[in-house]
């Protein structure tokens, strides 16, 4: 990439970050920094570098979307990141999210569904050097790996309720940030306290459904089998 075109897309960075999430009330640094040295254009190879920084979703594979910037860095700002933290993210998608969380915490555990956006994904980390990343064919309604908890957990799709067996996985005093609903969607602000799940209602949102079923029955429908 030739010094101009760096130049360009510092400058779209930049642009985003002030009009996006600065002057709607995003304003701690470390979310802020973060922004700026993930390019989103790189996680969106389909659409001009111009676009890929506008206030907007935009499609990826599978049907999928990544999402806009502000409301990725209003839901990491209620999930209130600590560099010793460790994440669990559900619905990691393009990697966006996951990228730019990579450098506000310890490490992130990533599970996506959909096959063709964790392999791209993997490409994308790779090559932007982020070693604190675990990318994981998943799905959230299969029963995660017993004995591992989190200080963090984030969805980036939409269930019609939060699944209880995802509460298992978070820490005591721990937070989950979810989107939740089917026709109305609503974040919710989850902490766990003294074993209970205490929830806080926040924005209005809109965000691709969470897939129900395991890997193996996502991919059969997918194939008509």
């Amino acid at each position: 990439m030739g010094n101009t075109e760096n130049g360009d897309i510092q400058d779209l960075l930049h642009e985003m970050v002030s009009d996006q999430l600065m002057k709607r009330g995003i304003l701690h640094p470390a979310i802020l920094n973060a922004f700026k040295d993930i390019p989103r254009h790189l996680f969106v190879p389909h659409i001009l570098p111009g676009d890929a920084y506008g206030d907007q979703p935009l499609p990826i594979k599978s049907g999928q979307t990544i999402s806009q910037p502000y409301v990725v860095a209003l839901m990491l700002s209620y999930l209130d990141l600590r560099p010793n933290h460790h994440v669990l993210e559900i619905g990691s998608g393009s990697g966006y999210a996951t990228a730019i969380m990579s450098k506000l915490c310890h490490r992130v555990t990533a599970m996506e569904v959909y096959g063709e956006l964790l392999e791209d994904s993997k490409a994308i980390i790779k090559q932007l050097e982020l070693p604190n990343i675990d990318l994981i064919h998943g799905s959230a309604w299969e029963h995660l790996q017993e004995g591992i908890v989190y200080d963090r957990i984030i969805l980036w799709a939409s269930p019609p309720r939060i699944p209880e067996h995802i509460f298992d996985s978070l820490k005591e005093g721990g937070i989950l940030i979810a989107p939740e609903g089917k026709a109305e969607q609503y974040v919710w602000i989850c902490t766990k306290k003294d074993s209970d799940i205490l929830r806080k209602r926040k924005d209005p949102v809109r965000f691709v459904p969470l897939v129900q079923g395991s890997v193996q029955e996502i991919d059969r429908n997918r194939q008509g089998k």
